[in-house]
């Protein structure tokens, strides 16, 4: 299918955004934003002409408390597989995670003071029902959508890549104020390893989890702008 931008609509709630995909036979949610989010999606859902059970899967591009906060109420309203990667499988699981490791000032800040309080961010757990890795295909769900392994800021995240250069990135990569990287995650090298991995697919636009979207050339302009190398590191 083409990716006309009438089939990609964003749901944002709080900070985050949730994205229905209408594939021409049904939609495909991917993330489902705080556990309050679940509402709002479905009223989005119903206000395109669709009914709940209508989404043929629900793709989760990681395991944090503001992408899969609603998942568990949204798989029981639409009936949808829940589709992950293994290695945030056991997060989904335990309806629980730790703040991820802080970038810069502010990020390590924060990550100080939730681990002396010993917080934890908790959401209602859920059972994957599918475990996606590198290449495969959601064209069994109706979007000839391929997946890419984008790990860093989980270790699990995701990425999804169409034609016409469409990507859904998570938070591999944000526009929350500007383009750049999470202020947490867990793992930095890798981060920033896979926003080389985006950049070298040449997308033309970029549907992140925070913020509008935006271009491969905005990304590419981040890399310049932080003297950044584009050359990825070799396992």
């Amino acid at each position: 299918m083409g990716w006309a931008q009438r089939s990609i609509h964003a749901v944002r709630s709080r900070i985050v955004n949730a994205y229905i995909v209408e594939t021409g036979g049904g939609l495909i949610l991917i993330d489902t934003g705080f556990r309050s989010a679940a509402p709002q999606i479905l009223k989005h859902v119903q206000a395109l002409g669709y009914s709940p059970r209508d989404v043929r899967l629900i793709f989760l591009t990681h395991a944090h408390i503001d992408h899969i906060g609603s998942a568990a109420e949204l798989a029981r309203w639409t009936g949808a597989p829940l589709a992950m990667h293994r290695a945030d499988a056991a997060k989904a699981r335990a309806g629980k995670h730790n703040l991820p490791s802080g970038r810069g000032a502010a990020g390590k800040l924060l990550e100080r003071t939730f681990n002396r309080l010993q917080l934890q961010f908790r959401y209602e757990p859920v059972e994957p029902d599918i475990l996606l890795g590198e290449g495969d295909s959601l064209r069994d769900f109706g979007a000839d959508l391929r997946v890419i392994e984008t790990p860093g800021h989980s270790l699990g995240s995701l990425s999804l890549a169409g034609d016409e250069g469409v990507m859904f990135i998570g938070d591999a990569v944000i526009n929350q104020i500007r383009v750049g990287m999470p202020l947490y995650g867990e793992d930095t090298a890798l981060a920033y390893d896979s926003a080389r991995k985006i950049l070298g697919l040449r997308p033309r636009v970029l549907y992140s989890g925070h913020g509008k979207p935006f271009s491969g050339a905005d990304l590419a302009r981040y890399f310049e702008i932080k003297h950044l190398s584009v050359e990825r590191v070799q396992a």
